[in-house]
C-alpha cells in the first residue's frame, strides 16, 4: 500500500496577533478552523492515487478539491488533534507558549483538552482499519500537521517506509510505503 499524505495548504488567518489570553486563544482557534487558505502548487499527479480521504475541516476539504480530481472522501477521523488553553487564568502569553501548553497537556492526557493521545491513537487506528480494507492500493490523505505526524509515527510501527519532516510543510506530499 502507498500513502500519499499532504498537510492543507497555508492558513491565511486574518487576525495575526502574537500575544493571546486563554480567551483569546480558544477564539483564534475558532477562526483557524475557518479561515482562508493560500494554495501553493503541489508536485502531485492525479493518475497515482486511487482515492482521497479528507479531513472534514474546510482548509483540508479545500485543498483535496484544489489538488485532486477523483473521488475525495470526507472524514471526521483524520481531523486536526484538537488544542484548548491549558489554563482558564486570565493571563497574556506568546502564541506559541499556548500552542506548546496545549499539546504537552493533550499528550499528558490533563482535562483542558478535549482529546487525549490514547483517543488519537484510537482514531488513527479506525482510520487506518478503514483505508487498509478499502480496496485501494494508493490512497491521498489531506489532512493536518499533529495529526499526520501521529499518523506517520502510528504508521511506522506497522512497517511503513518513507521520509516525513518533523514539521511537515504545508501542501507538500510525503509518500509512505509499506
Amino acid at each position: 500500500m502507498k500513502l500519499g499524505l499532504v498537510r492543507h495548504f497555508k492558513v491565511n488567518p486574518p487576525d495575526k496577533k502574537k500575544y493571546l489570553s486563554s480567551d483569546e486563544f480558544k477564539k483564534a482557534m475558532e477562526i483557524y478552523d475557518t479561515a482562508p487558505i493560500i494554495p501553493n502548487k503541489v508536485n502531485l499527479k492525479n493518475d497515482d492515487w486511487d482515492i482521497c480521504y479528507c479531513s472534514s475541516l474546510p482548509r483540508a476539504v479545500t485543498t483535496a478539491e484544489t489538488i485532486f480530481n477523483k473521488k475525495i472522501i470526507k472524514t471526521d477521523l483524520i481531523v486536526e488533534v484538537p488544542i484548548s488553553s491549558f489554563t482558564k487564568f486570565n493571563i497574556v502569553l506568546p502564541l506559541f507558549f499556548w500552542h506548546l501548553g496545549a499539546r504537552i497537556a493533550w499528550y499528558f492526557s490533563h482535562s483542558s483538552q478535549k482529546e487525549n493521545i490514547k483517543q488519537t491513537k484510537i482514531r488513527i487506528e479506525k482510520f487506518y482499519e478503514i483505508i487498509s480494507s478499502s480496496g485501494y492500493d494508493n490512497i491521498l490523505i489531506v489532512a493536518h500537521g499533529y495529526f499526520l505526524r501521529m499518523f506517520y509515527e502510528v504508521m511506522k510501527k506497522k512497517g511503513f517506509l518513507g521520509k516525513v519532516d518533523f514539521n511537515m510543510k504545508n501542501g507538500t506530499l510525503y509518500i509512505i510505503e509499506n
